[in-house]
């Protein structure tokens, strides 16, 4: 398997991570209990919450940032390869 393919199958299950986080909280009423905590469930719905905002921290800004910047590199090395190989001797 390439880089690129295992990169993207990391992205899709982040995605799918992402989205199983988030409607499961939904269902299990993370606002409401936030709001009225009963013992336990307040650290593990904040827990919850904290990765969940993480993960979205992550896939919507961190991961396009890194695949801006690793075409840019990838650009600039190839014109650099490219103007070393039809430098004259």
């Amino acid at each position: 398997m390439s880089p690129w393919a295992k990169r993207g199958l990391a992205v899709a299950a982040a995605v799918a991570l992402h989205e199983g986080l988030a409607r499961g909280l939904d269902r299990a009423g993370l606002i409401e209990r936030l709001l009225a905590p009963s013992g336990a469930w307040a650290l593990v719905a904040l827990v919850a919450a904290v990765a969940l905002y993480a993960l979205r921290l992550a896939l919507l800004f961190v991961v396009p940032g890194v695949l801006v910047a690793r075409l840019v590199i990838g650009a600039i090395e190839r014109r650099r390869g490219a103007a070393h190989r039809h430098r004259p001797r």
